[in-house]
């Protein structure tokens, strides 16, 4: 408990002072929704048909991106080197930033989100469910930023990998195509992408798609990769370190 109240100041300092302000919401709203609109239009899809993809773009950019700006930005101006010297392991620290990514996710998904279905009044099947999926897609991102962002001293090291990653998981992640219209070796990919389990799980919770066993099964795979992520990032900090 010691331990998480640390990792919650953490995430506390970084929300205040990097997370909400102007530049940093729009970075995390504006390019998922641009990709998913360029997809979109045309397509003759309804307004809840979208929510699904449109969720699932807003927490898996803004939850991993967010993270990997602040930490590198850290590195940067010195200033991670204070905390290193705080009495906390470095889990709790990996613990405090993807506590802080998670949040900004959450946030940043879940009000555009609901705005845009109360307003086209969209009714969402399960709201309980939507925001356990997002909370849990959040964490997942946010995990998958850190792992990428331990060892970077400057954004661009780690943003170029984390896009390497996350476009391609874009097309086989059952956003824009069926995975079942895909190749047969890049099926068994698409499964084992945290993406396509964000994507799965929303489209249970907005539409009723799938069934509920499908959905706990995601939901349980986006909670391993969080667990995986975190430890990972511990690692690839203290490796960073020696």
């Amino acid at each position: 408990m010691s331990d998480l109240r640390k990792a919650i100041q953490i995430a506390r300092k970084d929300m205040k002072i990097y997370y909400f302000s102007a530049p940093t919401v729009m970075m995390g709203l504006l390019f998922p929704v641009l990709m998913f609109l360029t997809f979109w239009i045309g397509r003759g899809l309804s307004i809840s048909e979208a929510l699904p993809g449109l969720a699932a773009l807003t927490v898996f950019f803004s939850g991993s991106s967010i993270g990997v700006t602040t930490l590198a930005l850290e590195r940067t101006k010195g200033t991670f080197d204070t905390q290193l010297a705080m009495p906390v392991s470095l889990l709790t620290i990996a613990l405090g930033k993807t506590i802080a990514s998670f949040s900004y996710g959450l946030v940043i998904t879940i009000i555009p989100v609901g705005i845009l279905a109360l307003v086209s009044q969209c009714q969402i099947m399960n709201p309980g469910l939507f925001l356990v999926s997002i909370a849990f897609s959040a964490l997942a991102s946010a995990g998958l930023g850190m792992v990428l962002s331990a060892t970077a001293k400057h954004v661009h090291e780690a943003m170029t990998p984390l896009n390497l990653i996350r476009i391609p998981m874009m097309f086989i992640s059952g956003l824009f195509t069926p995975i079942a219209n895909l190749p047969i070796p890049i099926q068994g990919i698409a499964y084992i992408m945290p993406l396509t389990h964000c994507v799965s799980s929303l489209r249970y919770a907005i539409l009723g798609s799938g069934n509920t066993q499908t959905f706990f099964t995601n939901l349980g795979v986006l909670i391993l990769y969080a667990i995986l992520f975190l430890i990972i990032a511990a690692k690839r900090l203290e490796k960073s370190l020696e």
